[in-house]
């Protein structure tokens, strides 16, 4: 991922709203996720190397500032602000 973009902060599990800065009221809209397989390979000690890369775009809106934001990716390179 980009690691110029800036990382997703939470509130418990949702995401903060980036124009405030602070935890506000916000509401989830929609999103999409990437619909690719990766089949599990695990190495000799149980790990998975093949780990699910599927991208998960979510769009909130805050309702303090009234502003909407975006969050990409995964659980594996991590969630930004996009």
């Amino acid at each position: 991922m980009d690691t110029e973009k800036e990382k997703v902060i939470y509130t418990g599990n949702i995401p903060q709203c980036p124009n405030c800065k602070r935890p506000t009221k916000r509401t989830g809209g929609g999103g999409t996720v990437t619909a690719m397989y990766y089949q599990p390979v695990y190495d000799e000690n149980g790990v998975n190397t093949n780990p699910d890369r599927n991208t998960r775009t979510s769009m909130w809106e805050c309702l303090d500032c009234n502003k909407r934001y975006v969050t990409k990716g995964n659980n594996v390179d991590g969630y930004f602000y996009n």
